[in-house]
């Protein structure tokens, strides 16, 4: 039997009870996972803004921004598909359903058992086809972060300074092109508009933003047109925030 069956796997706990975090995080730790601990939904998304992780624990009754309301803005704002199990101490009739319609994947209630907790995580990762930590033979590959550099990597091959270079050029010139975009759209120029998100299109399929592809085509797509949309600033919004998130974890992963 593995004796750290969740060794290297980054787990963010949200919990703003002292002795609740403590508990969590001993039993977190002893599986070789690496944890890191916030005390409320607000602080939470902030993390994640600028970090990659493989699961998230979130308790429901927080201050500042509970635990419905975190992750539904981890699902619609931040885009994220990272595995969220709830942990509550108040079992109601419809709070279970109330996860799910919120975005998470999976419930727990206090007081736990270590064998409960660990097996939640497994069979939630397992479920969510984020992990291999049940053949015990490789670290979990962390797939958080909203973007892939495959395909870049494979042009620098192993010129550490190319691929930076291409990154800091992404992170300064996708979020001013956007920012255009947004101006020409307030100004009702909308062949301004298809020629930017064209340009941008191009930048998010190298980095591939996968939550960005199909956004930036219907942009380019309803701008050809010339035709004004009401689905436009939507997606523009969309757009801008997902970009901005994406330079957040670039800079904290790739260019630190």
């Amino acid at each position: 039997m593995n004796e750290e069956p969740l060794k290297d796997l980054s787990i963010l706990l949200v919990e703003d009870n002292e002795m609740n975090t403590l508990l969590a995080a001993s039993i977190i730790e002893r599986t070789g996972a690496i944890i890191t601990e916030v005390n409320n939904g607000r602080d939470a998304i902030e993390v994640l803004k600028k970090q990659a992780f493989d699961i998230v624990l979130m308790d429901l009754n927080m201050p500042v921004m509970n635990g419905f309301e975190t992750a539904e803005h981890i699902r619609k704002s931040l885009l994220l598909s990272v595995p969220i199990i709830a942990i509550t101490a108040n079992v109601i009739n419809d709070e279970e359903k109330r996860c799910v319609e919120a975005g998470m994947n999976g419930f727990i209630s206090k007081p736990y058992t270590e064998k409960a907790l660990l097996d939640k995580i497994l069979a939630t990762l397992k479920k969510t086809g984020k992990t291999t930590a049940e053949t015990g033979n490789e670290p979990v590959k962390n797939t958080s972060s909203l973007y892939d550099l495959y395909a870049l990597k494979a042009i620098a091959r192993d010129n550490t300074a190319l691929l930076k270079k291409m990154l800091t050029l992404f992170c300064t010139e996708v979020p001013a092109a956007v920012t255009q975009l947004k101006k020409a759209h307030a100004n009702k120029n909308l062949p301004q508009v298809y020629e930017l998100a064209h340009s941008i299109k191009a930048n998010i399929d190298s980095l591939e933003i996968t939550p960005l592809k199909d956004i930036i085509r219907q942009i380019e797509s309803i701008a050809r047109t010339n035709a004004p949309s009401p689905d436009l600033p939507a997606l523009i919004t969309r757009l801008e925030a997902t970009v901005d998130i994406v330079v957040l974890q670039l800079t904290a992963n790739e260019l630190s």
